[in-house]
């Protein structure tokens, strides 16, 4: 059950595109919605600090304040806060706070979807959140009915990782009625180039959805037999296209979808699916993090040891033996949004010095790929 839903502004129109989605789902629970806005000063050469402090902030107290009188004049229970200190910090804080059971946030998608993603406040509150984070695309135009249940379209992979998001989804059950598709997107391999001919992986597409029709037909029963309205969809394509245009066939309301939550540079090319999705989804899209990951230990701190050790790709050293070593075949577009989110870590609040120097020469490395090249697999911590 959701009975506080934290819900984080920056001042801007897109920011409170989010607003509608967090009031639907107070309306439903009955619970309350928490605004937020955290304020940082960054005055101009000759400005005081002083009256710039004391400008940004009463801003911040009046964005918050009128987001407040918005949703209480909907029936909505209310609190509203400013915070002093980073963005991630303070809406890390606060959902720790106000014991946040879901952080529902907008995304600007300035300069493309790698630019919001990473390195960004949404990355960040992702990879950290111990709570689901529901993210409301700023391409996003699908209102939500005010009465009626809510149409959810779960992915699933197969891996318990993936099933954690039917949690995610219990917490929307015990608020209001929900329909459910869940559906398994088979995947074609994608036969990469190597030298002049390609490289054949055998593919029996009639046993991969048969198979995957009788793991999620498993599933659905389950789910039927606590009383759910719950459907199963295969389809066969490319993942995070398929889901997004699934979801604008359908008219649903929410793609709900469990995410690895890796950081660093393995961020980049594991977890990808829930990535492209974001970028390629006209609804919102709530992600949730497995209680294996929410409960461990923070993420070790990778030494700062040369970048020939880290990306050893063509290279003569190897990576240590502990290492996962991940063999990515990348489509040009796949590179072009990979390169863009290496550069961002250089910029990004939380990443050692050794970390910057690694995603700097997997970044020059791609660039300067031929195709050809990318046929060879890239090795990543």
């Amino acid at each position: 059950m959701i009975s506080t839903i934290l819900l984080p502004l920056d001042g801007s129109t897109l920011a409170e595109r989010a607003l509608p989605y967090a009031a639907t789902l107070a309306h439903q629970s009955g619970g309350q919605v928490v605004i937020v806005e955290a304020v940082e000063v960054h005055p101009f050469l000759g400005v005081n600090l002083s009256d710039a402090q004391i400008a940004v902030a009463d801003q911040a107290e009046t964005n918050v304040q009128a987001a407040a009188r918005r949703l209480s004049g909907e029936g909505v229970t209310t609190e509203s806060h400013v915070y002093y200190d980073e963005p991630v910090r303070a809406i890390l804080d606060a959902a720790d706070r106000h014991d946040a059971d879901l952080i529902v946030m907008s995304t600007h998608g300035r300069s493309g979807i790698g630019r919001m993603l990473y390195g960004s406040v949404t990355d960040q509150v992702l990879r950290r959140a111990a709570m689901p984070v529901l993210i409301v695309p700023s391409i996003v135009d699908h209102p939500w009915a005010v009465d009626g249940p809510l149409s959810l379209l779960v992915p699933l992979d197969g891996s318990e990782l993936a099933e954690e998001a039917l949690q995610a989804v219990d917490l929307l059950i015990a608020d209001g009625a929900v329909r459910l598709t869940l559906m398994r997107v088979v995947e074609p391999p994608s036969y990469p180039i190597y030298g002049d001919g390609y490289a054949y992986l055998p593919f029996d597409e009639e046993a991969e959805v048969a198979s995957a029709t009788q793991y999620l037909e498993e599933q659905v029963t389950r789910l039927r037999a606590r009383g759910l309205e719950a459907n199963a969809r295969v389809t066969v394509g490319n993942p995070a296209g398929t889901i997004a245009a699934v979801a604008r066939e359908q008219g649903a309301d929410l793609i709900v979808m469990s995410t690895h939550g890796h950081g660093g540079i393995s961020r980049l090319l594991l977890g990808s699916v829930a990535t492209s999705t974001l970028r390629q989804t006209t609804v919102p899209l709530l992600l949730a993090r497995p209680a294996a990951l929410r409960h461990a230990a923070a993420e070790p701190s990778l030494p700062a040891r040369s970048a020939t050790t880290m990306v050893s790709a063509g290279a003569a050293d190897e990576p240590a033996e502990s290492a996962p070593v991940l063999d990515a075949h990348l489509s040009d577009l796949d590179r072009e949004l990979i390169v863009h989110g290496l550069r961002a870590l250089a910029y990004a609040p939380g990443y050692d010095y050794g970390q910057v120097l690694a995603a700097q020469a997997l970044a020059r490395r791609l660039e300067v790929s031929t195709q050809s090249d990318l046929g060879e697999p890239i090795a990543t911590r």
